[in-house]
């Protein structure tokens, strides 16, 4: 399976919770020991630079511990915070479904493409991957092959690695295309 680094989608385009998860996961792997109840929430908002009410911020640790997100234990030196597998499987739905392909000022003037060759018996996964990358606004120029025209690597193998994919996919960069008057017209360029 190949290595690639996580996607991670515009903060701010995630919910509360799911913003919290996404601290938990990236910036306290290990379990952070803090002094008072709302030590997390200045950490938090201090850190990353987006404020929400104490309030939505306890209601939402309450929340996220009740439906098995996250672990909170009491100790001497203040909350425990751990992030559950259960958790993780939200954070990574979240980042998926909240998933958005980059649009830049100016084109660099290559076009990127995902091409696949997935088996009959992932027929299901296949149809899936399809559906999404037209969602996402890449143009189909074959079956099996989509193209864009920013750069959104990390994206298609987040995607790809979603669908257990990622195995028969190959991402590639051209200059150079037949249909590029096509395409042009398509990404409005």
């Amino acid at each position: 399976m190949r290595q690639y680094p996580p996607y991670r989608p515009p903060f701010s385009e995630l919910s509360i919770s799911d913003q919290l998860m996404t601290i938990f996961l990236y910036g306290m792997a290990v379990p952070a020991f803090l002094s008072s109840p709302y030590g997390l929430y200045y950490l938090v908002r201090g850190g990353i630079k987006y404020a929400f009410r104490k309030s939505d911020f306890k209601r939402e640790i309450k929340r996220l511990e009740r439906r098995g997100f996250v672990a909170l234990t009491k100790t001497k030196n203040g909350l425990k915070i751990k992030l559950l597998k259960k958790g993780l499987q939200r954070q990574h739905q979240a980042l998926f479904n909240n998933l958005r392909l980059k649009v830049s000022d100016e084109w660099d003037k290559k076009w990127r493409l995902l091409i696949f060759d997935i088996p009959e018996k992932q027929k299901n996964q296949r149809n899936l991957l399809r559906m999404r990358l037209k969602q996402l606004g890449m143009y189909n120029i074959q079956r099996s092959v989509f193209v864009y025209p920013y750069d959104c690597r990390d994206e298609l193998y987040f995607v790809a690695e979603h669908y257990e994919v990622d195995e028969y996919t190959t991402y590639a960069e051209v200059v150079n295309i037949d249909i590029e008057k096509e395409l042009l017209a398509h990404f409005d360029l």
